[in-house]
């Protein structure tokens, strides 16, 4: 069925009751509905979505609902705004390509003070890595990128300095896989983690190469940023065994002769990967990447479970549910596709809709 848009009249849809009788009709500003809807954990079909107010005031098979607003979208999957767990840098594509919430893992210390949307995008933001003086990722980056610490003391001054700042998420380097630079040491990764703890933040670790990932691990990061190329076995089972998720980053680590192996055998144990993309870097678009969705399949999560990561998972992680799901009073970030988002396809990367916070911000079904 091609897709059309109803404006200005009432939109009555029934939904029966496993007993046999319908719900009360709902009110609300906008109601979308679509041949099938993944609401963050399932797929149902057919499916819609009523927004009141910049929330999701109730989503389903169908639903006894009006609205002044209603889009029937027909051959469409209807689906939580995609959260992207590791960028750097938002852009109006980020928007335009289906990706309502990002968390910045690295910027400037200055980069803190900006607002917290951007092109319509909620953003998350870590500020500059904590790192040690000669390490990652000044030697690569620059020092703007790196917040230099030479004791656990220092440490926990950074922490305690980045959460003042409006840090989100404190993000450390360990990078041993590249260059034979300087790292933290184990008792400065415990005093960072102890310190943001306190303060109800985690710590997610640039953590690359076998010694930087041991590092990660006894130090007691809350994650990874990266799939960490170079990971033991050991280290592998220990991270799974602790129940600390990794942001894949796949597409952008082909680059380097890719880490799939690790990312299936982190799966394959029962270890959770994240949607993130790594988006700033060559090569990685600023939306949905598709290719990135592909990469998690190929190491073995279904397609339900990756569009999971990619919207549910990724915002509990960031520790914003219910956003991330179409579930009531859960914030009304709403993206439509072509078809069955399931096949993920190159279109996923080009929403028919976009709804951020209640807002239509991109709509394309015309």
């Amino acid at each position: 069925m091609s897709a059309r848009v109803v404006v200005g009249a009432a939109a009555l849809v029934v939904l029966a009751t496993s007993c046999g009788s319908t719900e009360r009709r709902l009110d609300g500003d906008l109601l979308i509905r679509a041949d099938r809807m993944f609401d963050g954990r399932t797929f149902v079909a057919p499916g819609a979505v009523l927004v009141r107010g910049g929330r999701i005031a109730a989503a389903g098979r169908s639903l006894r609902a009006r609205a002044p607003k209603t889009i029937d979208l027909g051959d469409a999957t209807v689906l939580p705004g995609v959260v992207d767990l590791h960028v750097h840098g938002t852009t109006a594509e980020t928007i335009r390509g289906g990706v309502t919430t990002v968390r910045n893992l690295g910027a400037p210390l200055g980069y803190l003070r900006l607002p917290r949307r951007e092109f319509d995008v909620r953003v998350l933001k870590a500020g500059p890595l904590v790192t040690v003086p000669g390490g990652y990722p000044e030697p690569v980056w620059g020092s703007r990128q790196a917040l230099e610490v030479s004791s656990p003391a220092e440490a926990r001054r950074a922490v305690r300095m980045l959460a003042r700042r409006g840090s989100d998420v404190i993000k450390i380097a360990l990078e041993t896989l590249f260059g034979a630079w300087p790292t933290l040491t184990v008792p400065e990764i415990r005093a960072i983690v102890a310190e943001a703890h306190a303060r109800r933040l985690d710590v997610t670790a640039h953590a690359m190469g076998s010694r930087g990932a041991a590092l990660a691990v006894m130090g007691g990061v809350d994650e990874l940023a990266h799939t960490p190329c170079g990971a033991t076995d050991d280290t592998i089972r220990t991270l799974v065994r602790r129940h600390v998720p990794v942001v894949a980053t796949l597409h952008v680590e082909l680059a380097f002769g890719g880490c799939n192996e690790v990312a299936r055998r982190f799966h394959a144990l029962g270890g959770r990967l994240l949607y993130g993309t790594d988006a700033g870097n060559r090569g990685i678009p600023f939306g949905i990447d598709v290719e990135e969705l592909r990469l998690l399949r190929a190491v073995g999560l279904t397609p339900t479970k990756i569009l999971a990561a990619a919207t549910s998972q990724a915002a509990k992680e960031a520790g914003l549910a219910p956003l991330g799901t179409l579930t009531p009073n859960a914030p009304a970030d709403v993206i439509a596709v072509r078809g069955d988002a399931r096949r993920l396809r190159d279109d996923l990367a080009r929403p028919l809709l976009v709804v951020s916070g209640g807002r239509v911000v991109v709509d394309r079904v015309r």
